[in-house]
């Protein structure tokens, strides 16, 4: 007895040992943590990089990390997203992942799992700080961070604006997780921990709307990491008065120094630029040779100067929305032409035939031939043809492949670099299992649909090489959808060789874009001059007169131009929404702007489907920034040239009556000269503004710069000269004018402001 029990113990030890090991008790340790953003921080309505680590105690594994919906937590669990990432884990080792998701999903507090085979290893629940708005500046530095900034946020912050440290080496390698960040600041010491990958996304994130701060030259010198991005060339560093420039109240101080090679210096401190200014794509880069441990409170002009005087005329920050998915290139990628069903009349035409046929006139037939008992196999095989004929008119009758239809803008920033945002609807032939495939560059979710990114269950796999989004189970005949946003860095660019001549601008424009566009537009100084088709390597001659008193051309004039109506059937209906919905009209109006047509869509996805091939079909947009070369010494801008904006676009309306943007002011209205977006390519100084009367039933005023006050036009031509240049135009470059009265019609009510200056090569 006492040798059976000591077997059957034995036995059972074995079969305990045996599931232990079935149940890898080692994987059962293993831990599994993700951190959202940038140090905890995201914005709900920018993509979001989450970071996961995993440590792995036990035995190696292979596994997905996925990111999913809290089932438990919403109404329709069936129809969710999922995020895949393939990993691979040695023995006692950890490894880090990263993985992009829509920041609205992440809002909705996602789980993240580590799955190997059936078995869910270990999982975790996203968490985080999220942004539903406002700025966001990442410092890079301490010092930065315990400077003057935060009493100037305190006193002259007038919208929800979060500072977030974070150290060089958290800093993201790529330039989509930095969408999370409107201002990034730097000083000296940190410049020189980034590295080239960091550096790169850092200047791929600023052509993408963002502005960027260098402090105490940081990387601003020869060979630097910066030094083809700062308007200052450092060469070193030397010992000022301190007052730069009337913007900071102390002692001397050293500060970095150099030479002024692109931009606008907006303070000189004993000759040396302090403080300087440089646009790029869309965004700008700030050059601040002082320390930020020198600029406390006693230097509070210096972060007006940057991010806007108390009036908030001095603006330089600019709000950016990179990345959000672009509803209106999603919705209307749906419209494929190629799909159009058969008109209606001729389906009725049809009908009434098919009626006639297997009516009177078959009865007729077989009375005569006495086969009226035919009626009974005849009237079926007519409605059987009758119904093959319709099913084959019909577009799923006649797809055979699998079709899309991809929307995209591309804007070119540098032969180098271009954004493209597209929206995509694909109709499978055969329904199963839909994939498309993105390069690593390209960040892709589902879309369409009240549902946004959850409208579709889909999965989104992520690599190192590429991702693909997948839906399975799709109806036979039905559309997927995807919104696709990127960097492309092999598009070439619109050579531009534009200079002013007298009151001419003269060059010529060749397409380095390896598109081939039709309805090219120039937009220049509130002319649209159309440049015909363009194809790849073409060139076009540009000789126009800059006539003063000329109305904008920005959007409405473009979808004007367009001709037709805003539906769908109608011819341009394509153009007309992506024009609604990516051209901002006060850039338009106050640079240069060129803007074409390629019919197709740019390669960057492949759509595929089982046992099936594809059609493919698109429209691309392609648009790009140009400048204006000034000859070396004294020019003159006309009045006309520059085009005021209205904060908001308050009073601005189009009458087509008029063919031209026109204001109707109630009340009153200001409009702001910004003489930094004249698209002037070199340097210039400004000797003379010239304000045009209004000559309209309005009384109008300029605003005082240094006084803080609004003081009358006259109502003759205003010269503003020598030490009155200073009193209205900031350092920012903007002149503000405000209109009042009451006006029964519309009136081009803003007044021409000439420019006279010097310019330098």
């Amino acid at each position: 007895m006492v040798k059976k029990l000591f077997v059957c113990c034995l036995v059972c030890a074995f079969l305990a040992a045996t599931a232990a090991a079935a149940c890898s008790p080692a994987a059962a340790a293993v831990e599994l943590k993700v951190l959202p953003g940038m140090g905890g921080l995201y914005k709900v309505d920018q993509p979001l990089e989450l970071t996961v680590a995993v440590e792995n105690p036990g035995p190696a594994l292979d596994g997905v990390i996925r990111v999913r919906l809290d089932e438990e937590r919403q109404d329709r669990p069936h129809e969710t997203i999922r995020f895949l990432r393939n990993v691979s884990v040695p023995s006692g080792s950890s490894r880090l992942y990263r993985l992009i998701i829509p920041g609205d999903l992440a809002a909705s507090m996602p789980v993240v799992e580590l799955v190997s085979g059936d078995t869910v290893l270990a999982g975790v629940r996203v968490e985080g700080a999220a942004v539903g708005g406002g700025r966001v500046i990442l410092t890079l530095s301490e010092d930065i961070a315990g400077s003057g900034l935060q009493e100037w946020l305190s006193k002259n912050s007038d919208t929800q604006t979060s500072l977030k440290y974070l150290s060089p080496g958290e800093l993201p390698g790529e330039a989509l997780p930095l969408s999370l960040a409107d201002v990034i600041m730097i000083d000296e010491l940190n410049a020189s921990s980034l590295t080239g990958e960091q550096a790169g996304a850092i200047k791929e994130w600023l052509f993408t709307g963002g502005t960027l701060v260098l402090f105490g030259g940081a990387g601003s010198g020869a060979g630097g990491l910066f030094s083809e991005l700062t308007p200052v060339l450092a060469t070193g560093t030397t010992i000022v008065e301190g007052n730069l420039g009337g913007l900071r109240s102390g002692g001397p101080l050293r500060v970095a120094s150099g030479e002024l090679v692109a931009g606008r210096a907006l303070a000189m401190d004993s000759g040396q630029t302090v403080l300087a200014r440089r646009e790029l794509g869309r965004g700008v880069v700030f050059f601040c040779g002082a320390a930020p441990r020198d600029l406390g409170g006693e230097a509070l002009g210096v972060w007006s100067s940057i991010f806007g005087s108390p009036t908030g005329y001095g603006s330089g920050y600019k709000q950016a929305r990179r990345g959000a998915v672009d509803g209106m290139l999603v919705s209307a990628s749906s419209y494929i032409t190629r799909m159009a069903g058969p008109n209606v009349l001729v389906l009725a035409g049809l009908w009434l035939v098919y009626l006639m046929a297997v009516g009177p006139l078959l009865y007729l037939l077989l009375r005569r031939a006495d086969r009226r008992d035919l009626a009974w196999a005849l009237v079926p095989a007519g409605a059987l043809t009758a119904a093959l004929g319709f099913y084959f008119m019909a577009p799923s009758g006649r797809l055979q492949d699998s079709l899309s239809q991809t929307l995209a803008t591309v804007e070119i920033f540098t032969p180098d670099l271009a954004e493209i945002r597209a929206g995509t609807s694909i109709v499978s032939s055969r329904g199963g299992e839909l994939a498309l495939r993105v390069p690593n560059s390209v960040y892709a979710v589902p879309a369409g649909g009240q549902g946004g990114f959850q409208n579709r269950p889909a999965v989104v796999c992520l690599e190192d090489a590429g991702s693909s989004v997948t839906y399975s189970g799709v109806e036979y005949g039905s559309l997927r959808q995807a919104y696709l946003y990127g960097l492309h860095r092999e598009y070439g660019s619109i050579e531009e060789k534009l200079y002013l001549e007298g009151d001419l601008v003269k060059g010529e424009l060749v397409n380095g874009t390896g598109f081939d566009l039709r309805d090219c537009k120039l937009l220049l100084g509130g002319r649209l001059i159309s440049l015909g088709n363009l194809p790849a390597g073409a060139s076009a001659r540009v000789e126009e007169v800059l006539e003063k008193g000329r109305c904008p051309a920005g959007r409405e004039r473009l979808l004007m131009e367009i001709g037709g109506r805003n539906e769908p059937g109608e011819p341009f209906f394509l153009e007309r929404q992506m024009l609604s919905q990516s051209i901002n009209d006060n850039r338009m109006e106050n640079s240069i702007q060129f803007l074409g047509w390629h019919d197709g869509a740019p390669d960057i996805f492949k759509d595929t489907e089982k046992g099936g091939a594809r059609e493919e079909g698109g429209l691309t947009m392609v648009k790009q920034s140009l400048s204006l070369h000034l000859p070396e010494g004294h020019f003159l801008l006309p009045a006309g040239f520059l085009v005021p904006a209205s904060p908001g676009d308050y009073g601005v309306q189009v009458y087509p009556k008029y063919y031209e943007k026109r204001m109707a002011v109630s009340g009153q209205v200001e409009l702001c000269y910004d003489l930094d977006k004249t698209g002037i390519k070199n340097s210039y100084d400004v000797e003379a503004l010239y304000l045009e009367p209004v000559s309209y039933p309005f009384t109008a005023e300029i605003y005082n710069r240094l006084q803080y006050t609004w003081e009358s036009l006259p109502g003759e031509v205003r010269k503003i000269a020598g030490e009155e240049l200073q009193q209205y135009l900031g350092r920012d470059h903007k002149i503000v004018i405000r209109l009042m009265g009451e006006g029964r019609e519309p009136y081009p009510v803003w007044p021409g402001l000439a420019v006279e200056g010097v310019a330098y090569e």
